[in-house]
């Protein structure tokens, strides 16, 4: 039953987490009132929306996910440019620029920002991170009067990043740096990896794995380049650090909310307080946070309906599956991939698979005859029926020997 006298619903963060709740509970509730605040300039963008930017593949007016009369038309509230300063539980009101605005549930979304690790040498003028869209017009313009570029990470952004700059500028020399042992360790295994790596050199970026950096090199405003640990020296007048995120907790943490590593989150995805709820980047949940774009729908969309009072189920957490296209290759990334080359655990079986030319390659990680993790590179024909087997349990003894044919489609 719906919860009596719900008059007025904030959110703080206007990413995909707040966006999706916002848009779910004025689907399911015409009647409530929904505000959301919002740092940034624009309206919600997605932020894989900023590749294509830098590609110049779209244009900034075309960045948007939902023109600005689309939330006039859903009556929905969007402040811009508005830094929420505090949260004053004890009166449900929140503090923005100044002023004092009443909630009766709050949500905070309020998402991640880039990482920068400590590296001697910063800051330096010519030194960037990709998270927003000044972000991204920053690096555009830099890249436009450079010659040589290196991207510190080997994760999906920096792969992602180095990618689009070797298209929008042909002429420039890309040098991505990943300090682990192979690119995007959250995603792949060391042969996918290996093999990723290939392709994405083919197409005139140089990747250097186990390659840390210590030192932004420079003596003057700008990077000159950077010195490695083992002492290796890389040139470049421009450098994109993509070493992660991490989630903006201190407007929780200042209101006496429950914070781990996260903001925790229940079921329900309520807070320590019962009256504001968190999601996406900043919630953590059982112990496990995913900051990707999956688990922040399912949350926001579960979210909706308990803070209206609505029957749902409860949220019992994601599991992890990317689909992705990298440096123009298809990826889909599953549940438990185990990206070390390490001998599986007792109990853990492990099927691999490519095809003859060398296009197309497959990762099948079982447990007790069923299916718990998968990589597909190349290709993302079975995607739907290998992400059913793994969210549902399903057991594929049956199947087994056939998974090592790489031209086994699951019919």
């Amino acid at each position: 039953m719906r919860e009596a006298m719900l008059v007025r619903v904030i959110v703080i963060g206007n990413n995909v987490a707040g966006t999706t709740v916002a848009k779910a509970m004025r689907d399911a509730d015409p009647a409530v009132s929904i505000d959301i605040y919002s740092q940034e300039s624009v309206p919600y963008y997605p932020r894989p929306r900023l590749i294509d930017y830098l590609e110049g593949k779209v244009q900034e007016k075309d960045l948007p996910f939902y023109p600005l009369d689309w939330y006039q038309t859903n009556r929905l509230g969007l402040y811009l440019d508005c830094t929420v300063e505090r949260i004053d539980r004890s009166e449900k009101r929140i503090q923005v620029q100044g002023m004092w605005e009443r909630y009766d549930k709050l949500v905070l979304a309020t998402g991640s920002s880039a990482f920068v690790p400590p590296f001697l040498g910063l800051p330096k003028e010519n030194v960037f991170t990709l998270k927003t869209l000044p972000d991204a017009k920053k690096i555009k313009e830099r890249a436009s009067r450079s010659k040589r570029v290196i991207v510190i990470g080997g994760g999906l952004l920096g792969l992602e990043t180095g990618r689009a700059l070797c298209s929008a500028f042909p002429e420039l020399h890309i040098t991505i740096l990943e300090s682990g042992e192979h690119i995007l360790m959250r995603q792949l295994d060391h042969e996918g990896a290996q093999m990723l790596q290939s392709w994405i050199e083919e197409t005139g970026a140089l990747v250097s794995a186990r390659s840390e950096t210590e030192r932004i090199l420079g003596d003057g405003a700008d990077a000159e380049g950077v010195l490695l640990k083992d002492g290796r020296r890389i040139d470049g007048d421009m450098v994109v650090i993509s070493a992660g995120t991490r989630p903006n907790l201190q407007l929780a943490k200042d209101a006496g909310l429950k914070v781990n590593k996260g903001i925790v989150v229940d079921t329900s995805l309520r807070t320590s307080d019962p009256d504001i709820y968190a999601l996406g980047d900043v919630a953590e949940f059982n112990g496990q946070m995913w900051a990707m774009i999956p688990p922040a729908l399912d949350e926001a969309r579960i979210a909706a309906k308990k803070i209206l009072g609505q029957q749902t189920p409860d949220y019992a957490g994601t599991v992890p599956s990317n689909t992705l296209k990298v440096a123009g290759f298809e990826l889909t990334s599953i549940g438990t991939v185990r990206s070390t080359h390490e001998p599986p655990e007792p109990g853990i079986d492990e099927i691999r698979t490519t095809t003859p030319d060398g296009k197309i390659y497959k990762k099948f990680v079982l447990e007790d005859g069923k299916m718990i993790g998968a990589i597909l590179l190349g290709t993302k024909k079975e995607v739907v029926k290998v992400t059913k087997f793994i969210k549902e349990g399903t057991p594929i003894e049956d199947i087994k020997d056939r998974l090592r044919d790489p031209s086994y489609t699951f019919n």
